[in-house]
């Protein structure tokens, strides 16, 4: 049978609802990240996005650790893997949720890549600037 245009959704009632239910996840996280995980290896993470697939049922947490080194971060994603079980329980908990997605954690590489190109440009700006004292005009 045949759906009538008059019984369809519009276009972004769907996408605003998933808009709203990843940032409402994004801060949740973050907040079990933050106070409720008693692991020392997620201490300095930031929750910067979520994206859901689809179907809603699985989601990539993309996070960030506040200047740490890559190495470091490496345990972190793997610490939150271990406790995706106990976030997923807590989340269903907050969000009131029949099913919580899956939880994904991924290193979230734009930061540190942000951060490369900028000390590329100041060393760049540095030695391209002109010393100190030099006369701006070589004409006499």
């Amino acid at each position: 049978m045949r759906r009538h245009a008059s019984h369809a959704k519009p276009s972004g009632a769907g996408s605003h609802r998933r808009e709203r239910l990843c940032e409402a996840l994004r801060l949740e996280i973050g907040e079990i990240v933050q106070f409720e995980l008693a692991d020392e290896r997620v201490d300095a993470v930031s929750v910067h996005h979520v994206a859901l697939n689809a179907a809603g049922t699985a989601a990539r947490v993309y996070i960030s650790g506040d200047g740490c080194p890559e190495a470091d971060l490496a345990a972190t994603t793997r610490a939150l893997t271990e406790a995706t079980e106990f976030i997923r329980h807590a989340l269903g908990q907050r969000l009131g949720l029949p099913r919580v997605p899956t939880l994904h954690f991924v290193l979230d590489t734009t930061l540190l890549s942000a951060a490369r190109i900028e000390a590329i440009l100041d060393e760049e700006r540095i030695r391209f600037a002109a010393p100190p004292g030099a006369p701006d005009d070589a004409c006499p």
